[in-house]
């Protein structure tokens, strides 16, 4: 995926349970699309990390995780859900079994981040271990555009 691409159709991508479907409700929200899997430990320290950031805490943009399996590796719904209790997390939860999202947006790392604007175009992108320094100075740049 580059940089001002649309985002995809995820209404056919399966919903975890527990997953806040009503965030969907509001538009005209950046949306925050995150890659993470239940067994690596840099996606639960870098989802963490974004649980505090103020805009997501605020719903000032629309949080989407989706989980994707690493190595084809067998994990159960319950402990996908068990993980996301964990995290304190309020998003759209989603699981991505076909890797039908993870072939369009072709990231190699998890967690891999995507923030699209307000009319769902990307706006920036980043993967594997890091921080949320510039994921953050980029959404207030997009909530602060008219």
């Amino acid at each position: 995926m580059q940089i001002y691409d649309i985002l995809p159709d995820l209404t056919q991508i399966k919903r975890l349970p527990g997953s806040n479907q009503s965030l969907l409700s509001s538009s005209g929200r950046p949306i925050l699309v995150i890659f993470w899997s239940v067994n690596c430990s840099s996606c639960s320290n870098f989802l963490k990390q974004l649980a505090e950031v103020p805009e997501i805490k605020a719903k000032k943009v629309i949080p989407i995780l989706i989980h994707i399996y690493l190595d084809k590796e067998q994990i159960s719904l319950s402990a996908i859900k068990n993980k996301l209790d964990q995290l304190h997390f309020d998003a759209v939860s989603l699981d991505d079994t076909e890797d039908r999202l993870a072939a369009i947006f072709q990231f190699r790392y998890v967690p891999a981040l995507y923030l699209f604007d307000k009319q769902e175009r990307l706006r920036f992108k980043q993967s594997g271990k890091s921080s949320t320094n510039l994921m953050e100075q980029r959404l207030k740049r997009l909530l602060n555009e008219k």
